[in-house]
């Protein structure tokens, strides 16, 4: 079945609770032809549309004559105020937690999902009256739907300082280490390791929900997305991503995007998800013996030629129960409920954000239609948000350079990354930076060492300049001529002498503090990060 059918077929069950007749029709009608024409997507229509008619619904039935709503144009003013008072009460809204008040926007909804209707019968009331015949939106007028439409209020957005929606590294930890026990079989049993905890979990059995799970972790696709993945989703990489493909393994990855008009439907990924899917495929292929099903994630009951994809129902409620028993916790100690998946797609959109990711290609690669969408997705850490004021800041207010860098900043993540240490010091280089100097640490800028590596150094002087003395003696013996000072080998290793000159120089100067690109020919710079850290004493 085509995926709109599919979709109406699922419109029109949602629909047909609307009790009032003459509106059931227009709503089951208007937004099929929306859903059809792409003007709305199927998350906007399931997610809020749908619920703004069914309250609009209930409104009509405290009418003593629910007609009059698109009939008396004298009362439609105040017929629409009317609506708004009442949808803002906290009883009339099934779905507003704690008996709060709604926000103005809710109410904005509302408004506009009637005014729309309203305009959308009105452009095309030829149309209605030929497939439902006499009705009573014959009385409609275009200024119906904009007086209904001067109810939606003009609000500033305010954003606040939300960290509810990010999932913290404690809690990334938990659930990925509590992936095998939602893959392996119910009848076996499965040890999860946290912290030097061991305990025993019974698999759950749903090797599907496990990999959906985690593609939205590495993805930060949106669920819908997820289930509608066709089977045939990955293709090579091209334009610029080809040159860098078959070294780090990119490919692109087709979603089901299904929510935005004109949005993109394809990012590029890494390895880890290309193994992700193909092991997806081949579970499917060994499930579904005949025909390769549409798509990637197909339904298990009730879909023996495999058109049907995951019910996502079904895959929020068995996340549901398995967090009530993984028991997964953040930093704070709050639970962490897995089945609010788009959590996770907050939570990648902010660490690409915080990484420098630029908003354009934050955008892109969120599948958002407005730069201001991708930002009500990033999560404004307090702890992010001071790491980048203290890198940023470069003088005190008596005008002095303050001594927190840049490669400060950088060097707070420098301890969590065991190939940062080197024999005679420290890399200072971004965590997720390569470097392809080789064993040139010592005439870098980036290069760090302090006076715990002063002996190694002087040992690494002395072994570099006997080196370089005995090469010497033995290029005048074999070659009856001084070695050029331009020899390569020797400029080389000329340079690296030079350079544990500079350190140990610098390193008397400032004896105690540690030094960064003493080596380089402009010297040191600053640096005041605490290198004792990682050498805390162990009980």
């Amino acid at each position: 079945m085509h995926v709109h059918a599919y979709l109406t077929a699922h419109l029109n069950q949602y629909a047909d609770t609307i009790a009032v007749p003459w509106l059931r029709n227009a709503a089951k009608w208007a937004l099929a032809m929306m859903l059809q024409a792409g003007v709305l997507g199927w998350g906007t229509i399931r997610g809020d549309r749908i619920q703004c008619l069914m309250r609009f619904d209930r409104w009509l039935a405290t009418l003593p004559d629910p007609t009059s709503v698109v009939g008396d144009l004298h009362r439609a003013g105040g017929l629409a105020a009317g609506f708004r008072q009442w949808v803002s009460d906290p009883a009339n809204r099934a779905s507003t937690r704690r008996g709060r008040p709604p926000t103005s926007n809710s109410a904005n909804q509302d408004m506009r999902a009637v005014a729309q209707l309203m305009a959308f019968v009105w452009d095309n009331h030829e149309d209605y009256r030929r497939r439902f015949g006499p009705s009573p939106w014959d009385t409609l007028t275009e200024t119906h739907s904009a007086l209904w439409a001067r109810q939606i209020t003009r609000t500033r957005p305010v954003r606040r300082l939300d960290e509810t929606n990010y999932i913290d590294d404690h809690a990334l930890a938990q659930i990925t280490a509590h992936l095998a026990v939602l893959a392996a079989p119910k009848h076996e049993t499965v040890t999860v390791t946290l912290a030097g905890t061991h305990k025993q979990m019974q698999g759950w059995g749903a090797p599907q929900a496990m990999r959906m799970l985690l593609l939205q972790i590495l993805t930060g696709r949106r669920l819908s997305e997820i289930c509608l993945t066709e089977f045939d989703c990955l293709s090579p990489a091209t334009g610029v991503a080809l040159e860098i493909a078959e070294q780090d393994q990119i490919a692109r990855f087709r979603y089901g995007q299904s929510k935005i008009d004109q949005a993109p439907d394809t990012i590029l990924v890494d390895a880890e998800v290309a193994v992700v899917i193909a092991e997806q495929q081949h579970w499917v292929r060994d499930q579904f013996p005949g025909p390769v099903p549409r798509y990637l994630f197909p339904r298990r009951n009730a879909n023996a030629g495999g058109t049907k994809p995951y019910a996502r129902q079904s895959y929020i409620r068995l996340l549901q129960h398995f967090s009530q028993a993984a028991q997964i916790t953040d930093s704070a100690g709050k639970p962490v409920h897995l089945n609010h998946t788009h959590r996770f797609r907050h939570t990648k959109l902010t660490r690409l954000a915080e990484l420098g990711m630029p908003v354009h290609v934050l955008q892109r690669y969120a599948g958002h239609a407005t730069p201001t969408m991708s930002m009500h997705y990033v999560a404004q850490r307090e702890e992010h948000a001071e790491q980048a004021f203290l890198a940023t800041r470069k003088f005190k207010a008596d005008g002095t350079h303050v001594a927190f860098s840049r490669q400060d900043h950088d060097g707070m993540h420098l301890f969590d990354r065991a190939d940062r240490f080197l024999p005679n010091g420290y890399c200072l280089l971004p965590p997720l930076q390569s470097c392809d100097k080789g064993n040139a640490c010592l005439t870098c800028g980036v290069f760090v060492t302090d006076t715990t590596h002063l002996d190694t150094l002087n040992q690494q002087l002395a072994q570099t300049t006997a080196l370089i003395e005995r090469t010497a003696a033995q290029f005048q013996d074999r070659h009856g001529m001084p070695m050029p000072a331009d020899n390569v080998w020797l400029t080389h290793r000329t340079a690296e002498r030079d350079a544990l000159l500079r350190l140990l120089a610098a390193m008397q100067a400032t004896p105690g503090r540690a030094v960064q690109g003493a080596g380089t020919p402009t010297g040191p710079t600053p640096v005041d990060i605490d290198l004792t850290r990682h050498r805390k004493t162990q009980p």
